[in-house]
């Protein structure tokens, strides 16, 4: 079985294509997705800092699998907790001209996700305590550009906040800063003081009454991809319902 194929088939289609073409014109269930790599490559992809300066859609797991194998291993470490207990975690290790991940994820279990499972006899997949859950190990090579590339993208997709950045929320640049041996530049991101109008672009991907972005996050000075972050993002829905999404990220050399 291609768990990875499993895991990409299903759950993030629909909004990330519609969150692509949003973008270019002006997930929650869980299920296994299959991404447009060509687009996501687009709008979440490597950045010129002297075009676009901070760009929150790039991240360093892009950038260093797409650059030549590294002289010692990096971890890259990616997760996202929603506040109805959801989560997903990706750990990769990238190890010359190999990648090695981890991806773990659960969401509150519904009726079609019992359906899925039953159905496919899901080896991934399971029903634990009222939520579906996963994991997964996959091994990936440089050889097999297919699987290198699904691979790097389904962190991309899935682990971090790049969707969030697609209206460019307030950054302000706080200073220069050594992170786990690389050289960054630290940004603050807060949208707590842009007016409805500002927002109207996320508001209306989302669909949602009002939302704030804050955290920070650090991009390497010579790539400007993102290396680190902590961001939380917490939206209010137009039925009066409120959550909360918090995100985490990291590049360690080992």
């Amino acid at each position: 079985m291609n768990v990875n194929r499993e895991y990409c088939s299903r759950c993030w289609i629909l909004p990330v294509m519609g969150l692509l073409f949003l973008a270019a014109s002006g997930c929650n269930s869980g299920h296994p997705i299959r991404g447009n790599e060509s687009s996501v490559q687009h709008s979440a992809g490597v950045s010129n800092p002297l075009e676009q300066g901070f760009d929150g859609g790039s991240y360093c797991v892009q950038t260093f699998t797409q650059g030549p194998p590294p002289a010692t291993p990096i971890h890259f470490s990616n997760k996202v907790t929603e506040s109805d207990g959801s989560s997903k975690d990706f750990e990769t290790d990238l190890l010359g001209d190999k990648l090695d991940q981890t991806i773990r994820q659960r969401h509150p279990a519904t009726d079609e996700d019992r359906k899925f499972i039953q159905d496919s006899k899901s080896m991934v997949w399971v029903i634990r305590d009222g939520f579906a859950e996963m994991a997964s190990t996959n091994h990936y090579t440089r050889a097999d550009e297919s699987g290198w590339r699904g691979g790097v993208t389904s962190v991309a997709l899935g682990g971090t906040p790049w969707r969030l950045f697609l209206n460019k929320p307030t950054a302000t640049r706080v200073g220069a800063e050594n992170i786990n041996g690389y050289d960054t530049i630290k940004y603050a991101v807060d949208t707590t003081h842009q007016s409805l109008v500002e927002k109207a672009a996320l508001l209306s991907i989302e669909r949602l009454k009002d939302y704030n972005i804050t955290g920070t996050a650090w991009a390497t000075k010579d790539t400007h991809c993102i290396l680190q972050y902590v961001i939380d993002f917490e939206e209010d829905s137009k039925d009066g319902k409120v959550s909360k999404t918090h995100y985490e990220g990291a590049v360690m050399k080992q």
